[in-house]
């Protein structure tokens, strides 16, 4: 063979192995069979088949029929079978099997007759060749039918491929033989082992030669693995290299496609030496992250040998030659940049030959790691305060190698710090505001870059608040009393940080420590105001923190701090209000009416422009009944019963205090006793002895003895006695003692006293007995009368001068008691203010008495204990009692033309402790207000035009507002219902057919609420009336019980606005008081 076609041999055999991956081969079995002779009777028809036996099982090759055949004659053979079979079916046949049926006529009918035959093939030899004309058992292959059977099985094609190493991968059309580095040639795989007989020759040799044992052989022997020197000694090996020679390798075994020998398939390998291998490899990385100064130093397992040459390529890249070689056997791939690469040794030896460089040992798979590429960036903290020393500013770095040296710098250049620190955070801290250059760099002297190639440098720039936090005083408002805690203080706070609703803001006590919260803030363009309300007076202290004074640490909170700030203020108060009460004058009398008590009152605010620095407000408490004396408004109080009395005084402020129960106390009722011992009526002498009890001591005695003033009475004669007893307080007792002998008259007297002051109704009669009658009888203050029964008497003593017939004679004292004098007193005198009216209130000495009013002279129709007046004039009131007693009273009223109408607005309902307040509406301003307030009112805050105030008992009270303008003053009241826990309000306190009747809120700035409840489904008439009265709003409801109904009041008008309830002829109104927004 020619040089020529060896090189087109390798080209195509080279082109194939391209696309190679070992294949399965394939059998190719033929069946043909001779002319076949009928050896038997003439048959009908005949039945051929014929199956193989395999590892697979069962295959029936061909199935066929022929007609009619006569003994002895012939039949053409089939056409010969043919069949491929792939090696891994593994149904290569081992025997076949023959079966045959023969059918002939007979007189009746047809008959058959059937058999089989097998034939046993060898089935591990790579070539089958059979000619056989009868089976295993000596018979002929069908019955009584003779025939040739031709049987070959052989390998269809057998193919050679070269891989590199041991085969792995994918064939290649390298051919080359290396002396020290295996290849691996593969070919058709599946046939039996004994078909694969591996041969090698040089090319020009005459001789073939077997694969020597130490080759390495898989897959049945279709893949053989081996290297130059297991083929050739080293030395022969070389001589081969040298002098440029071939191998020829090839399978020995015939197959279909190449029966002749010279025409086996064969493939061509040129000797060569391998390339150094590579052993190991050290990485040195980039300085700094993309600096493109990596390098690689890799160690080989041989040095280099005279002339031959190396050179190490780059995937995808250029490659560079490898002069030579150090001393370590080792080379430097310099100048790389951070990535994975993948090198391979490539060289010739001394013939120009290329070396051999196709296994793992060649190649360098090698990755260099990326220096991290450094990052930083900073964080600042502002400084909180002004002149403050916490600013911050940290540093986030990564990357890099080894730690990191951050210098911070500052406006001027000098070093401000240094921090050396491995990756995360540091912190330069306690700086002052102002300009800052900031630089890091790692171990390696390398530094961040920005996008443009430049180190990244920051600059950073620390600011602080233009001013610290402070504080003034805006105003501040005592309390109105010592103890109270309706004082105020306002101050602005400015500077620092603010938050968006300001300042932290509290006041501390100095006396406690205790901390106060604002009660109400507000901004005020650059500073915000804070108020502190309802506070006691005491030393207080305002503090003001800004938003960034709770972050600080506490070296920082420490003064002087701009996000604090602190203020001393002193909130003073009125000294504490108190009132004593003192009896300046006892009750002379049991019964009398002439105590008199004075109050001290001190501290507090005095009223400067009145007479007295007080209002006093005088009470008598009888058990938990507490009744206002509307008569006694000085300090002192005149003309008190015994009971028990309290009085309340109320400042300038409106602040009250009450005293202490004080009990004024009555003598014991006098009360007279008499024990005697009668004088005989011959001239013995007699002794009456009195025993006295209650009043004052000392007593003085009267008896209507001239001369006689002690407590005991010696008398001669027996009669009637009197004594008057009087004691220290003038109270005085008289007592008729009636002295008898045996023989005695005696005298039962009836006495009828006056039943009024003055009056002479009083009557004596007189029943004698005893002594000896007749009796004569005169009267000492009328000579004349000698009656024992008087009508028409006076109070006063009456003395009856009785004798007998047996010149006994007794002198008799009466004493017509004098009633006690009912009065009448009236309110003080006033004036009347334009077109206004006011109550005068009738106060009578008892009860159970009716009231005639006149006015200058003119009866009046009010029959009850107050009257509505509205005109000048006198008016008088006659009070008469069951007994039919009078007493009467006048007072003079004026009118004035000065106008004063006077409105309040009050809640008509609240629940029991809610706060109520009561507001002065009336269009004209009073000189002098006075709010008179139920006498379990608590006062929260109180002034001229309003009070705030609790009542925590429910039940019905009146609020009175009393103005004075000028010398003329108008009262006003207004009704006010305190209920309990689900309480309902009837209008009236009482009523039909409403329930309840509320608005809400009142007063209003514009919207409100009026909610109606009726006691049983009703239609009712619902108005809303003007200040002046004139109808705004009409609503007639059909048959509801309850419901809600919400008005709104626009505009700016203020006033007092009422709403009407008309339930058939129930009326109800309420009025509510709308202001400005």
């Amino acid at each position: 063979m020619t040089f020529r076609k060896i090189v087109l041999l390798c080209l195509l055999l080279s082109f194939d192995a391209l696309l190679y991956a070992q294949e399965d081969g394939q059998y190719k079995l033929s069946i043909s069979f001779s002319s076949i002779q009928n050896t038997g009777n003439t048959m009908k028809s005949t039945e051929y088949r014929v199956s193989g036996i395999s590892e697979a099982g069962k295959q029936e090759y061909h199935h066929w029929n022929t007609g009619k055949l006569k003994e002895d004659h012939y039949i053409d053979a089939p056409s010969p079978i043919i069949w491929l079979i792939n090696t891994n079916s593994y149904k290569r046949p081992y025997k076949l099997l023959f079966w045959g049926k023969r059918s002939w006529t007979k007189v009746f009918g047809t008959d058959s007759r059937e058999g089989s035959n097998e034939l046993t093939l060898d089935k591990d030899v790579p070539y089958v060749k059979v000619v056989a004309s009868r089976g295993n058992d000596g018979e002929d292959f069908f019955p009584s039918l003779r025939t040739t059977v031709t049987i070959e099985i052989i390998p269809l094609s057998i193919n050679i491929h070269y891989f590199t190493d041991k085969g792995q991968g994918t064939a290649s059309s390298l051919n080359l033989l290396p002396d020290n580095d295996v290849i691996t040639l593969k070919v058709t795989k599946g046939f039996v082992e004994s078909t694969y007989k591996w041969q090698y020759q040089i090319i020009g040799e005459s001789t073939w030669h077997d694969m020597p044992n130490n080759v390495s052989y898989s897959e049945g022997k279709s893949v053989v693995t081996f290297k130059g020197t297991d083929l050739y000694a080293r030395s022969v090996f070389n001589e081969l290299v040298r002098e440029g020679k071939n191998i020829l390798f090839r399978i020995n075994a015939i197959t279909d496609e190449t029966r002749n020998e010279a025409d086996y398939k064969k493939i061509i390998l040129t000797p060569t030496y391998s390339a150094p291998h590579i052993l190991s490899h050290d990485i040195t990385l980039e300085q700094c992250h993309q600096s493109g100064d990596a390098s690689l130093r890799v160690f080989l397992d041989r040095a280099l040998w005279p002339g031959e040459a190396l050179a190490v390529f780059k995937t995808g890249g250029t490659g560079s030659n490898i002069d030579a070689l150090d001393s370590e056997n080792s080379f430097r791939i310099n100048n790389l940049a951070a990535g994975t690469y993948t090198f391979q040794l490539r060289g010739t030896h001394s013939n120009g030959q290329n070396t051999y460089r196709e296994t793992s040992k060649h190649i360098l798979n090698v990755t260099i790691n990326e220096r991290p590429a450094i990052t930083h960036s900073f964080t600042q903290k502002n400084i909180s305060c002004f002149s403050g020393h916490d600013g911050e500013i940290t540093l986030a770095a990564s990357g890099g190698t080894g730690n990191f040296t951050a210098t911070l710098t500052d406006a001027g250049g000098s070093v401000v710090q240094t921090q050396t620190f491995n990756t995360g955070n540091v912190s330069f801290k306690r700086l002052s505001a102002g300009n800052y250059t900031l630089r890091v760099q790692d171990s390696n002297g390398c530094v961040a870059k920005t996008s443009s190639g430049e180190e990244l440098i920051h600059q950073v720039v620390l600011t602080e608040p233009n001013e610290a936090v402070s504080i003034t005083e805006k105003s501040k408002t005592s309390p109105l009393a010592y103890q109270s805690s309706d004082g105020a203080i306002q101050i602005a706070v400015s500077g620092g940080t603010p938050s968006a609703s300001g300042y932290a803001v509290r006041f501390v006590r100095k006396s406690d420590g205790q901390v106060f919260t604002p009660t109400d803030s507000h901004s005020d363009g650059s500073q915000y105001i804070y108020t502190l309300r309802n506070i006691p007076c005491g030393e207080y202290t305002a503090i003001a923190e800004d938003m960034r004074f709770a972050l600080l640490g506490n070296e920082d909170k420490q003064d002087p701090c701009g996000c604090h700030a602190q203020l001393a203020i002193t909130l003073s108060a009125p000294p504490l209000l108190t009132v004593d009460v003192e009896e300046t004058h006892f009750i002379s009398c049991h019964g009398d009416s002439d105590g008199e008590l004075t109050a001290h009152g001190k501290g507090g605010k005095p009223i400067i422009s009145a007479q007295l620095p007080y209002t006093y407000t005088w009470y008598k408490i009888s058990g938990s009944t507490k009744e206002q004396l509307p008569l006694q408004i000085d300090s002192v109080a005149h003309n008190l019963s015994t009971g028990q009395y309290q009085v309340k005084i109320t400042d300038s402020n409106g602040i009250s205090v009450e005293s202490a129960v004080f009990e004024l106390k009555q003598p014991d009722l006098l009360s007279l006793s008499f024990t005697t011992r009668p004088p005989s009526c011959s001239g013995g002498a007699g002794l009456i002895s009195t025993t006295v009890t209650g009043g004052t001591a000392p007593y003085t005695y009267e008896w209507n003895k001239e001369g006689a003033t002690e407590a005991n009475l010696t008398i001669n004669e027996a009669g009637s006695f009197f004594v008057r007893v009087v004691d220290s307080r003038g109270c005085s007792i008289t007592g008729n003692v009636e002295v008898t002998t045996p023989e005695a008259i005696s005298i039962k007297p009836t006495i009828t006293n006056p039943t009024c002051y003055g009056a002479d109704n009083g009557a004596i009669s007189l029943e004698l007995s005893g002594g000896t009658a007749p009796y004569t009888i005169h009267w000492e203050d009328d000579n004349t009368l000698s009656t024992s029964n008087r009508e028409h008497l006076k109070a006063g003593e009456y003395v009856a001068v009785i004798s007998d017939q047996a010149g006994c004679s007794l002198h008799y004292r009466v004493v017509l008691e004098q009633p006690e004098k009912m009065t009448v007193k009236l309110s003080s005198g006033f004036t009347l203010c334009h077109e206004q009216s006011r109550k005068i209130t009738a106060i009578p000495s008892e009860e159970n008495v009716t009231y005639q009013w006149l006015h200058d002279g003119q009866a009046l129709t009010e029959t009850g204990k107050e009257l509505t007046v509205s005109k000048a004039g006198h008016y008088r009131v006659v009070v008469t009692n069951e007994k039919g007693c009078t007493a009467t009273a006048e007072v003079e009223i004026k009118a004035s033309n000065t106008e004063l109408p006077l409105d309040i607005t009050i809640p008509s309902s609240v629940t029991a402790g809610s706060p109520i307040h009561a507001v002065n509406i009336s269009r004209i301003r009073a000189d002098k207000l006075e709010w008179s307030l139920p006498d379990n009112a608590v006062i929260t805050s109180k002034s001229n035009e309003s009070v705030v105030f609790t009542i925590p008992i429910p039940g019905i009270y009146e609020v009175i507002l009393t103005g004075y303008l000028g010398d003329c003053s108008t009262v006003v009241s207004q009704r006010l219902e305190v209920l309990g826990e689900g309480g309902v309000v009837l209008p009236d306190g009482k009523g039909d057919a409403i329930k309840q009747f509320l608005v809400s809120p009142n007063p209003t700035t514009g919207d409100f609420k009026v909610y109606v409840e009726l006691k049983e489904p009703r239609d009712f008439t619902l108005r809303l009336l003007s200040p002046t009265s004139v109808e705004m709003d009409k609503k007639e409801i059909k048959n509801i019980q309850k419901h809600t109904f919400e008005y709104e009041l626009r505009g700016d008008t203020e006033g007092v606005f009422k709403v009407e309830l008309s339930v058939g002829n129930e009326k109800s109104t309420l009025r509510i008081t709308k202001k400005r927004k």
